[in-house]
């Protein structure tokens, strides 16, 4: 599912605009985290979900923080 069909989906699930801004921010956070460390890990695994949450955890993301972004994956 592309993003734009993702914030639709979202949309039609009667979402607040503010709830759907903040899961595509998060899923776009995650897309670039894979698109810059991960290039190797060819499909989503729960390896890559690992490392994405210890990745957010280096930089000092709050647990609460974490927990929202994964969720919204």
């Amino acid at each position: 599912m592309k993003i734009d069909e993702f914030s639709q989906w979202l949309f039609a699930e009667g979402k607040a605009a503010k709830t759907i801004e903040s899961y595509v921010n998060d899923v776009k956070g995650f897309h670039s985290y894979l698109q810059e460390k991960l290039k190797d890990v060819p499909v989503l695994s729960r390896f890559s979900f690992v490392r994405y949450k210890e990745h957010l955890m280096k930089e000092g993301y709050a647990i609460s923080t974490i927990n929202k972004k994964i969720n919204s994956l």
